[in-house]
Parts: structure tokens; sequence; C-alpha cells
């Protein structure tokens, strides 16, 4: 186990994530504060859930006040402003999980604000095509430069600290933090680190696009300590948790950037080739795969998402009653999946795959329901490596827990039936709970191919895009008996499908 000391107490890490494999992943460890030590206020970049475990203190949250005791518990979204102080007379220890954000936008919605104002430079033009849609949502301080270290665009969302020691918004020039660390040609690939004469730690990451450094972004501007020996009055001494999900923002700004220097160069090659000859069937299917390819990443990163949150608050419970061994085997299970979920840039899968997935979910929820849930399996051994789209079974089953099971006081019971259909395979995955009317089954059946970004509406677009017209989704509800969402989809083996 890990300790991470801190001038407000400590924290012993029982997860961290490996930050250079992991696409998304989570961060779990016990926060112990000393009686009458104070969090300052500040910013986080990743998502969090407090479990207090022990004591009692008080908690501001975007500047709404409570006092939280042993037993309750806290979420909040990247971006939330937090301040805590122990109160007690003993330390305050909370159960605290943190998941680094992670975002890439949707590179065809991206446009800039004033195209007549863009200089005609690939970094100038990316910075300003998602400086709205994504740049300014970001409440944390950063500063993005040109390859010949000019301030292209910087955050206002520096410290109170920073503002009154030098002041980098206005007076760039004579903050340590914003003069040339390093040329940006001599930067590392990954991440460069260094401490300003004030104490505060700032990273820099290069900006590479066709392999040329472009410009680089810099920001955090955070007291990382290690020590509970180092003190500056006012600044929160910053976990490793939230030091790794600032890192990771900035690494995706920076790609999101880098990215869009690579859309923007390929539509105006695109463009210029439309208007000098009329495009080849060739070109429109490869823009077409392109396209597909996009979709299914941006709805993996959608689905990856969804259902994080919804456990973290059964594993608080079983840390207090049951000791750790159920958490340590929690924490397995969710690192296997995260693992799963990172290999975004897969299509298509074996269908085992996709089981061994599912049930690393499925053990989450017997860590909630235990012996109150049954799943059963009707598998046919021959359709095991068949080839399916990557991640798509995991949100079909948890559909049945966040809507089916909602208001089930019964056992609840899942199972899952894969049969051979002809030249196809059909999926079928059945739940007793609530079932559905002929009015709410016939609007959720529309609502399913009706592309809506939510729920199962998710699994017919990847279904769609990777089957195009060659596969089948439904839904089945019978009065007193079950709901079943199937899927029918050919059958070919998954060597046949992989790159």
């Amino acid at each position: 186990m890990r300790i991470q000391k801190t001038e407000w107490g400590y924290i012993e890490w029982m997860y961290i994530h490996e930050e250079s494999n992991a696409t998304q992943s989570m961060n779990v460890g016990i926060t112990v504060i000393l009686p009458g030590k104070h969090q300052y206020p500040h910013i986080h970049a990743e998502e969090q859930m407090l479990y207090i475990l022990d004591g009692e203190g008080i908690y501001t949250i975007n500047g709404n006040t409570m006092t939280l005791r042993k037993g309750m518990y806290i979420y909040m979204e990247a971006g939330t402003s937090h301040e805590t102080v122990n109160t007690g007379t003993v330390p305050l220890k909370e159960l605290l999980v943190s998941n680094p954000i992670y975002y890439e936008p949707h590179f065809a919605d991206c446009k800039p604000s004033d195209e007549s104002t863009i200089i005609p430079d690939s970094l100038y033009t990316a910075v300003e095509a998602i400086r709205t849609q994504l740049l300014e949502t970001f409440h944390m301080p950063f500063t993005i430069y040109d390859d010949q270290g000019t301030i292209i665009l910087q955050s206002r969302s520096f410290p109170d600290f920073c503002l009154t020691k030098c002041n980098p918004v206005h007076k760039p020039k004579e903050c340590a933090c914003m003069l040339e660390q390093s040329l940006p040609g001599t930067l590392s690939p990954n991440c460069d680190q260094f401490v300003c004469p004030h104490g505060m730690t700032v990273y820099q990451f290069p900006l590479l696009f066709q392999n040329k450094c472009i410009g680089s972004i810099r920001g955090g501007h955070i007291l990382l300590s290690y020590s509970e020996t180092t003190c500056i009055k006012g600044l929160y001494d910053t976990t490793q948790s939230t030091a790794i999900g600032i890192r990771r923002l900035l690494k995706q700004i920076g790609k999101t950037i880098t990215s869009f220097c690579e859309f923007d160069a390929a539509r105006r090659e695109l463009q210029e080739k439309k208007n000098a000859i009329k495009q080849t069937v060739y070109h429109q299917e490869q823009l077409a795969e392109n396209l597909r390819v996009a979709q299914d990443t941006v709805t993996n990163l959608k689905i990856n998402h969804h259902f994080l949150f919804n456990t973290l608050n059964s594993m608080a419970n079983i840390a207090l009653k049951s000791g750790s061994d159920e958490l340590y085997n929690a924490i397995i299970d969710l690192s296997k999946m995260f693992r799963y979920t990172m290999k975004s840039e897969l299509r298509f899968v074996a269908l085992d795959a996709e089981l061994s997935y599912l049930e690393n979910y499925l053990n989450l929820q017997r860590l909630r329901y235990g012996q109150a849930l049954v799943v059963e399996y009707e598998i046919n051994e021959a359709l095991r490596q068949i080839s399916v789209p990557f991640n798509f079974l995991q949100p079909i089953v948890e559909n049945a827990f966040t809507h089916g099971f909602r208001d089930c006081d019964l056992q609840k019971r899942i199972r899952i039936q894969v049969e051979g259909c002809g030249t196809h395979a059909r999926i079928s995955i059945y739940n007793n709970g609530a079932v559905l009317d002929k009015v709410t089954l016939n609007r959720v059946t529309k609502g399913l191919k009706g592309n809506s970004g939510h729920g199962l509406s998710l699994i017919y677009t990847k279904l769609q895009s990777a089957y195009g017209g060659d596969f089948d989704m439904n839904i089945r509800s019978v009065c007193k008996e079950e709901t079943c969402v199937w899927v029918t989809v050919p059958i070919k083996r998954y060597e046949e499908t992989a790159p």
C-alpha cells in the first residue's frame, strides 16, 4: 500500500491506475485528515466520490457548506470546488474513489466562431475551433504556446496564490511559470515537470503534428509537497490522484488539438481534391469507414463511462462491514473492465471476450445483491469465437439493473442465451424485472432506432455501424414473466475480422 503524506494528513493509496497505459481508469484510497487540519479550497480535475469512514468535518462544495459524518457520502463531478475542515477530535477518514475525465470532441461539429479572423496556421485554427466547445469548459489553469513561445490561449482559473504572487494572467512576463522553461523542440515526448520559485508544480506537454513540435501546453500550478512538513498558507496540498487527473487532462487537451490539426488538414486536402476532380468511389468508401470508426470510438467512450459510480456506494459499505478482501476483489474486477474498455481502437472482438467482460461487471453487482442475484448462461460453445462489436453486451445487461430491477424487491434473475439461427447468431438477454406495458414498449422500441445517443440506442447505433442492415435488435416484454432484449448478428469467426 502506497502512503502519500500531505500538510493536512496522509492518503493510503489502495489502487492507482497506470497513467501511461490506461485510457480511462480509477484511483482508490483512504484519506486521513488530522484533527484541526484544513483542506484549503481547490477545484477537482477529476470526478470523485467520498464515503466517510470515521470522524466528521465541514465540507464546502461549490459554495454550499454542510457537515458530513461517518456513513455519509458525497459525489463531486469534475470542475467541483471543494474545501474540508476536520472539526472533530479524531482523524477524519474517507474512502476516496476518483476517476480522471476523458473527453474527445466530435470534430465534425467543431467550427471556428469567426472564420474570417482565423490566422492561417494549423495550431491557431485548432485552438479557436475547440475553444468554446472544450477549452473554456475546464476549470483549471493552463496556457497554450506556439513553437516560438508566444501565448495563444490562457485560462483564467489560476489559484489566488498565483494571482497574488506574480499574476500570470495580466503579467505573464513577470511570472516564472510563464517564462520559457525549455524550447519546444527539446521537450520530452510525454511530460516535462518543474517547480516554480514559489513552490508550485507545473506540467508541460509538447504539441506534435506531422512529426514536428508546433507548440506546447503548460498547466497544473498545484502544491505537491509529498511531505507533511511543507505548508503554504491557504494552498491545498494536492493528492496524487488529482495530479494524475491534471496531467491526463492536459495530455488530452494536447491530443485533441493535434487531432484537430490532422482532421482539418485532411478536410482541406479533401476539399481541394473535390474542387479539382470528382471523388472516386475508393475515397468515398474510405471516408465512410473513417467516419464509422470515429463514431464507434465516441460511442465506446459514452458507454465505458456510464456505469462506474453506480457500484461505488456498495464498495464503500463492503469496506466497512467485511474488511478489505472483497473491496480488493472488486477493484481487480474494475481493473479488468477498464483494461478491456481502454482498447477503443477495436471494432470487433470474440464473443468469449465480451462474456468475460460481462462476468467482471456481474461480479460487482453480486457485491451489491449477494444471493438475491442469479445469473444463468445458455451458450452454444461453437459460437464463443464469433466476431461481435466491441463492448456491446454489458450496457444491455446494465440496462436491466438500471430500469428493470429499479423497483424489484424479489430475486433478480439474468439469463444470457446464445444460439444459432442459420447464418446468424441470436444473443438474448432476459431479466425478470419490471415488465413493459404496450405503450412503454412501443415508445422504447421506436426510440431504439432514433439515434438518441442514450441507453440502448447507443448499442443499436454501434450495431448499425458494424453491420449496416445485416442485423436485428428488438425488445420483448411478457406480462408477469420477463423482459428480453435480443440481437442477431452474422456468424463470422473473430480471426476473419481481426486486423
